[in-house]
């Protein structure tokens, strides 16, 4: 018998292990993130199961621009064994509607492939992008801003349009999760990460950048237009697909969910 619903706190482990299974990635390393409280929610992670068995998940994130609530999917993943029986197909179409009947139905996501996606309605409106940043091969010892600050420059970015995303005090907890050096930069800030960029608010141009040589910039190719980033041979590195959202939605990847 198949069953989609949100899971049980006793079935996380397994959803971690097919998430890693799939993925590829380090189970021990990925646990504490897994279970961290900002992140551990099990209204948002679903579940297809046949016969008792989790044969296909994936994980929500409740997001707010400034036309209104939607929701991030991430982690779309089916065990091997059950790959091609249509239950990832199954689990978003269940997973959408829940999400209708919740008030958050709009959603968005990121994926190397359309295929599966647009069969259940969503459409290809970005791309993510990677590329050097051309800079001024200077990088001076720069005063870190205080969150106060950071939190100020970037309503006052998200303000502009309301297909900004509207960083909430959760979206806020979300972003501390890792450690990251805000530099003043044009009127706004630029947030440096070793040797990569992917958030910078500002608002004027500049032909080129005081960050680091060699460091790049990845972000959505709106926003990188939008802020003006001197990148050089951007490559497209993932897709940016939508479903019922207005407009092109606009956030820096350090909101990528």
């Amino acid at each position: 018998m198949i069953e989609v619903r949100r899971i049980r706190d006793c079935e996380s482990g397994t959803f971690l292990e097919l998430l890693c299974g799939v993925f590829h990635l380090d189970q021990a390393r990925a646990k504490p993130v897994f279970y961290d409280p900002v992140l551990y929610d099990l209204n948002r992670k679903w579940a297809l199961f046949n016969g008792g068995e989790m044969c296909s998940i994936l994980t929500t994130t409740g997001l707010r621009f400034g036309w209104g609530a939607c929701i991030g999917i991430a982690g779309v993943a089916t065990r091997p064994s059950f790959e091609r029986r249509g239950y990832a197909q199954r689990l978003l179409e269940t997973v959408l509607e829940a999400a209708e009947a919740d008030g958050e139905g709009p959603a968005m996501l990121f994926a190397h492939k359309q295929t599966l996606y647009k069969r259940v309605g969503f459409s290809l409106v970005d791309e993510v992008v990677r590329g050097a940043i051309i800079t001024t091969r200077e990088h001076g010892e720069q005063r870190t801003l205080l969150d106060s600050e950071i939190q100020h420059h970037y309503r006052r970015w998200s303000s502009q349009t309301p297909d900004r995303l509207v960083r909430t005090p959760d979206r806020w907890r979300y972003w501390g999760l890792a450690c990251r050096v805000c530099e003043p930069f044009l009127d706004g800030y630029v947030c440096m990460e070793p040797g990569l960029i992917r958030e910078a608010v500002v608002f004027s141009q500049a032909d080129k950048w005081p960050v680091p040589l060699g460091t790049e910039w990845y972000g959505l190719r709106s926003v990188s237009e939008a802020c003006l980033v001197p990148v050089k041979r951007p490559k497209v590195e993932l897709l940016f697909m939508t479903r019922g959202i207005p407009g092109v939605p606009q956030m820096f990847m350090t909101d990528q969910f």
